[in-house]
């Protein structure tokens, strides 16, 4: 489709988001609908991609052009230790969507279930479950640019999107967003049925605080999967968040394979957590 030309100014470096400009940021699996903003002191430059999910769904991302573009307006704006890595797609959430908009895993069996995405990010897995039967989805980031985009995304898919309040009495697929800090967690105002998340366990001390978040969420009957790449980016980060949720009560814990709808994706695994 046809782009207006659009500006990104960077310094003294200026990017025009047209058509052609738009093939530098598409993944193979990424198609750039349109440049949405060039950012200002509020939100930082945007575009719209159609991401191909599974056996072809295709879902609607509103996302910062890449963690460069992202980087660059959070050192305009002094926003010096902010963390830019939420502005991609990575490909373990990436696998996990396919899953869940597949059906062929009963694991992320999404229909009914109010499910919340921590460390949502970009929010494509807590799209694939809206999209998929879930009754409501929550986007949980400590990042508000990213509830933001999510929320967004939510909007250009076609789905409602309501303040957390009101999801009770909204349609089925209906998505809202919430700030939460691992560390200190705040109720999300209604049960969560299924919890999922993608590339949350980097660091041991934070995969404990996540587990123990976890628990508080699903209040004693629920269930969580995280999907991260098949080899361990910190060694023990899956230990400590499995033996936390062991010790805030979980049922069964256990890694698995992420099932073969994720092919196309590098391997990963799915650490589980359930209270029954």
């Amino acid at each position: 489709m046809e782009h207006e030309a659009l500006k990104v100014k960077h310094g003294s470096d200026e990017k025009h988001g047209s058509a052609d400009a738009a093939l530098l940021f598409a993944e193979e699996d990424e198609t750039v609908v349109q440049f949405l903003t060039a950012g200002d002191a509020a939100l930082p430059p945007l575009i719209e991609v159609a991401v191909k999910v599974g056996n072809g769904e295709i879902i609607r991302v509103v996302k910062p052009p890449d963690m460069d573009e992202l980087w660059t307006w959070y050192v305009q704006t002094g926003n010096m230790e902010a963390d830019p890595s939420w502005g991609k797609l990575w490909e373990t959430s990436k696998a996990l969507a396919a899953n869940i908009v597949d059906g062929t895993n009963a694991l992320v069996s999404v229909n009914g279930k109010r499910v919340a995405e921590l460390g949502c990010g970009l929010g494509l897995v807590g799209l694939a479950a809206a999209k998929s039967g879930a009754a409501s989805v929550i986007f949980c980031d400590r990042e508000p640019v990213a509830i933001h985009c999510a929320l967004s995304s939510a909007a250009v898919s076609g789905l409602i999107v309501v303040a957390v309040q009101d999801l009770a009495d909204a349609e089925a697929g209906a998505c809202s967003g919430s700030l939460l800090d691992w560390a200190d967690p705040q109720a999300l105002g209604q049960g969560i049925d299924l919890i999922v998340a993608a590339d949350c366990l980097y660091d041991p001390a934070t995969a404990a605080l996540l587990a123990g978040c976890c628990a508080g969420l699903v209040q004693g009957k629920g269930t969580v999967v995280i999907a991260e790449p098949e080899k361990e980016r910190a060694i023990g980060c899956r230990a400590a968040f499995l033996n936390a949720a062991k010790a805030a009560g979980a049922t069964k814990t256990e890694i698995l394979p992420l099932p073969a709808s994720s092919i196309g994706h590098p391997p990963s695994v799915l650490v589980v957590a359930s209270w029954e």
